[in-house]
């Protein structure tokens, strides 16, 4: 178990790391990196869940975060798509109405 000091620190490195990669990483993605600042078994000590680590991210360095989330926004470049064609209006065809059949009287 960590005591507050450990997560207030490991808190700080996250978030300059994830501040450094433009996201919050996965934690898939966080385990496969090269460059992490913590083992993911630091993570488990200290925080006991990946999870838990972004819930307490997110309430202790929000400031960070709000740099991520605007570093994001400028890094996405707006790209406008071509206007759809409008679909043809396909409609049904017209049936003549049905003629009552009509018995032929015959003359006798």
């Amino acid at each position: 178990m960590s005591n507050v000091k450990q997560r207030k620190v490991a808190l700080a490195n996250l978030a300059m790391y994830f501040c450094e990669k433009n996201k919050i990483l996965t934690q898939q993605e966080y385990i496969d990196s090269e460059d992490k600042p913590i083992p993911f078994s630091g993570i488990r000590r200290v925080f006991r869940a990946y999870s838990r680590m972004l819930v307490m991210l997110h309430t202790e360095q929000p400031e960070l975060l709000s740099m991520i989330e605007s570093k994001k926004e400028s890094l996405v470049k707006v790209v406008p798509e071509p206007p759809k064609a409008p679909k043809p209006v396909v409609r049904a065809a017209v049936r003549p109405a049905i003629k009552p059949a009509v018995r032929e009287e015959k003359d006798e």
